[in-house]
């Protein structure tokens, strides 16, 4: 994998910026452990995707301030246990995720609807808003 500055310092863009890696190291990170932990509740997924964006300070250290990953899981999976594991993932298991000081908003789709989860209610599912 090619590495390379921006181009304020003498990048060309045929490479990958380290922001970039960052984020997609949290989404490999994170897709592992997604992908493990449904295997491990007996749900495989047909297949997971996962979208990331950052939003970075203006001023130095222009790090993320906020990071957004949507995760799309197709499968025979209940949505408790999907997002069980995209939750576990960030909060227990993500090295990567654990090793960030930034804000990580995650949203779980899960054939093609997206999960809400709502603090001591039962999860709930809505049409899908985000294409």
């Amino acid at each position: 994998m090619l590495l390379e500055a921006g181009a304020a310092l003498g990048g060309q863009g045929r490479g990958v910026l380290p922001g970039e890696m960052l984020l997609m190291a949290l989404g490999v990170c994170t897709a592992m452990d997604i992908v493990s932990l449904l295997q491990k509740f007996k749900t495989p997924p047909l297949s997971l995707s996962v979208e990331l964006n950052g939003s970075k300070r203006t001023e130095h250290p222009k790090s993320f301030e906020t990071i957004t990953a949507i995760y799309r899981i197709e499968g025979e999976i209940p949505a408790d246990l999907a997002w069980k594991a995209v939750d576990s993932s960030y909060k227990k298991y993500s090295v990567v995720a654990n090793s960030l000081r930034s804000q990580i908003i995650y949203h779980v789709i899960l054939n093609n609807e997206e999960l809400i989860q709502s603090p001591g209610v039962k999860q709930e599912k809505r049409s899908r808003f985000l294409t």
